[in-house]
């Protein structure tokens, strides 16, 4: 775990004895508290997911020496639905927003520039991560950059930094990939109570958002709510958008519930 995830992770724990403290005092009414609370537990826990992925990206490591495949040894649920955002997403290494064109935009120069002029389409495997953070710190109400910018840390199994720009969108706008990437990161860290909400919210803004129905499909089954997820879990097992393994694995868990009777 590397010393700023730690130091993350501490701060939020405060932060939550924090609010518990102030509605104690009467300094802060149960309603809000709440809401506070289910936004620093939702981080808290996708943070300690990431740390936990960490350790065993360490540990394969060790053992094979190959770090690339230490990378991306995600458990196979982490691996499925991160394979089906990118389907759902429809994104495929072209970016061109067309959303911000008449917004000022400082600090791009070059290929960043082009792209969020959208003067070009750009394949973003040209552009380097640390490119992209420059203009986003620059122009931080940009929100289909910094989708572009968490997506790819959350595709690489990086839950910390795509957190954090997840958020910053969340801040700003109740935004589907958003809510659905930070609720599927929260369920991964062994919070489906927590992660629920977000996906079902995400759900609300965006009916059929494949990703999302994935999620759902996997929390409610952890939450000991198996019809529920049923339903999504047949959808994505017969749908002509959803890859093969994706489908497979819903397959099995539809298996496993009709076993659980």
């Amino acid at each position: 775990m590397s010393d700023r995830v730690r130091e993350q992770i501490e701060l939020l724990r405060e932060e939550i004895e924090d609010v518990d403290a102030q509605v104690l005092d009467g300094d802060l009414d149960e309603e809000t508290a709440a809401g506070i609370k289910a936004r620093y537990e939702a981080e808290l826990a996708a943070l300690e997911a990431s740390a936990a992925a960490a350790v065993t990206v360490e540990a394969d490591d060790e053992q094979d020496g190959e770090s690339v495949k230490g990378r991306k040894r995600l458990n196979g649920r982490a691996i499925t639905g991160i394979a089906l955002v990118t389907v759902a997403m429809t994104v495929i290494g072209i970016f061109a927003v067309q959303s911000i064109n008449n917004q000022r935009i400082t600090g791009a120069d070059g290929i960043v520039g082009d792209i969020v002029r959208g003067e070009a389409q750009i394949n973003l495997d040209d552009v380097s991560n640390e490119e992209i953070e420059a203009v986003v710190a620059a122009n931080p109400d940009i929100i289909p950059m910094r989708l572009a910018l968490a997506r790819r840390y959350f595709e690489a199994g990086e839950f910390d930094k795509a957190l954090d720009h997840y958020f910053e969108v969340l801040n700003r706008e109740q935004n589907p990939e958003a809510l659905a990437n930070v609720g599927w990161m929260t369920y991964l860290s062994g919070r489906p109570d927590i992660a629920v909400s977000y996906v079902e919210a995400a759900m609300e803004r965006q009916p059929d958002y494949l990703a999302a129905e994935w999620y759902l499909g996997n929390i409610y089954m952890a939450l000991g709510r198996n019809d529920e997820a049923s339903v999504f879990l047949l959808k994505i097992s017969t749908s002509n958008e959803v890859p093969d393994d994706v489908k497979a694995e819903a397959v099995k868990l539809l298996e496993q519930i009709r076993s659980e009777g």
